[in-house]
């Protein structure tokens, strides 16, 4: 079984491998008059990619933050720039006119990013399973062992079940944070009133407390083992419904409710989903099929189901590479221009983005988020109109650094997905595999950047998560059974 599984896996590898190839044949023979320095570029960008594809999707990861880092890579690196400068060679997404050796710049940086990514996943996951091995935990053999991991099974104990108790409180404090926060937050979009800090903290952090909730609580029933009592299934619908009450296209953008719905899935089906193949197709039809879909509703509340034709869908995922969406080539295009014109930024951006939470009438100098700070160049130079631009983390690293920020932001990135792997496979807390869970998918947020907004949106997720695990683990009525069973006892003395 397991030589048939890898057999499978590299299978699905090499039929992605090769379409990429096949993208980039096509490229190259559209845009080969463009010069040598062009054709070169583009093929290290396909090398670099092929050789994440290789050694930097594994299918022992407990979460899918290395299958998000490339999908990511693959798609608005690879993909998108490559579509968008074959049907429009003169100017890019993003208004900026197209130089061939800044193209050339540009598919390099890019190229750097994901080898260095796949170098240093490659050494800190082999670090992080050499100490495993000497602590005696069992080593992962081919898919279906991971996925089993992955599903939270270790050399640990598991965590005792949550008691009804905890349960209940938990639910209760989720019903009471709907029925207070929901109603402004629907308000708030009737009325197209601007997000503030204080709005964004409750909408990402207070109104995200049922998903977590759910999540952490989902996860304890499918691998406790435990039976599963109509009461625990009217909790986990009830707190469905408040889900689908904060997390829904009205209130929320596409990047907030992909991760909680992908999550939710993985999470609900892990055992299903343990498999390398299935979980890749998620991820890759969520992010090239929904989530171009789902603008016709979250770009037009008006919008309904019954007025959506299939015409009208195919047209959105078609257009959907040539929207504002697909920006983050570009903007590291422009984010090398503004290196070459101003010079670099030696933390600037970096230090708002970790300081995220200062407000700017204390720090009167804060920078804004690069996204921004990209627009800003962008209107003054060419014909940018709006400033709600993405700042991936390669624009982010060269921005700040140069090609040695490149470098150190894939390296960190390496070290994120490392510690998500392993907070998956660790049971010593039922919070551990939906936290690296969503925050893997999540990922994709922080990679698209800006760097300081996902920090925040991050940040308050993880406070929820906090926040639902500290309810779910309380010992509500456990003294009580205690003392009923040693009274029980006393009586028939």
């Amino acid at each position: 079984m397991q030589t048939k599984a890898r057999i499978h896996l590299l299978s699905v590898k090499l039929l992605l491998g090769l379409f990429v190839v096949l993208i980039e044949l096509i490229f190259i023979n559209s845009l080969a008059s463009a010069g040598f320095e062009f054709v070169i570029s583009s093929a290290a960008v396909t090398v670099a990619l092929l050789m994440q594809l290789r050694f930097a999707v594994r299918p022992t990861a407990g979460s899918p933050a290395d299958m998000v880092v490339f999908i990511f890579n693959w798609l608005f690196l690879d993909l998108a720039p490559k579509i968008q400068l074959m049907n429009m060679p003169q100017r890019l997404i993003n208004t900026s006119t197209v130089a061939v050796d800044r193209v050339a710049l540009t598919n390099l940086i890019c190229a750097l990013f994901m080898v260095a990514f796949t170098l240093f996943y490659g050494f800190f996951s082999k670090r992080v399973e050499g100490a495993s091995a000497a602590a005696g935990a069992p080593a992962a053999a081919g898919a279906d062992a991971a996925g089993a991991k992955a599903g939270g099974a270790s050399a640990n104990a598991s965590p005792p079940e949550f008691t009804a108790g905890a349960v209940g409180f938990a639910a209760l404090v989720c019903m009471g944070v709907v029925a207070l926060a929901a109603p402004s937050a629907y308000a708030a979009v009737e009325n197209s009133v601007a997000a503030s800090p204080a709005s964004l903290m409750v909408q990402r952090c207070l109104l995200f407390l049922p998903s977590a909730t759910l999540l952490i609580l989902l996860h304890e029933t499918v691998r406790s083992g435990r039976k599963l009592m109509f009461s625990r299934v009217c909790v986990l619908l009830l707190l469905l419904v408040l889900v689908f009450i904060t997390e829904n296209p009205y209130t929320e953008k596409r990047n907030a409710l992909g991760p909680v719905y992908i999550a939710l899935l993985l999470v609900a089906f892990q055992k299903w989903f343990s498999s390398w193949t299935r979980r890749f197709v998620l991820l890759i039809s969520g992010m090239v099929l929904v989530f171009p879909a789902i603008a016709i509703f979250t770009h037009n509340h008006q919008q309904t189901v019954g007025d959506v034709s299939l015409t009208q869908i195919a047209d959105q995922i078609a257009d959907h590479y040539f929207s504002i969406n697909y920006d983050s080539w570009a903007n590291i295009y422009t984010a090398i221009e503004i290196v070459k014109v101003h010079g670099a930024q030696w933390g600037h951006q970096l230090l708002g983005s970790l300081l995220f939470f200062v407000p700017s009438a204390l720090w009167t100098t804060k920078p804004f988020a690069t996204g921004i700070f990209l627009a800003d160049y962008l209107i003054k130079n060419y014909s940018m109109w709006f400033t709600n631009l993405s700042a991936p983390l390669v624009a982010e690293g060269y921005l700040d650094f140069g090609p040695i920020g490149v470098v150190a932001f894939a390296a960190v990135a390496a070290i994120v997905v490392t510690l998500l792997n392993k907070m998956a496979l660790r049971s010593s807390r039922w919070a551990g595999f939906p936290m690296a869970t969503y925050t893997g998918v999540f990922l994709m947020i922080v990679m698209r950047g800006s760097l300081m907004i996902a920090l925040a949106f991050a940040s308050a997720a993880w406070l929820a998560f906090w926040a639902a695990s500290a309810m779910l683990s309380m010992k509500l009525g456990v003294r009580h059974r205690a003392a009923r069973r040693l009274n029980m006892r006393a009586a028939t003395l």
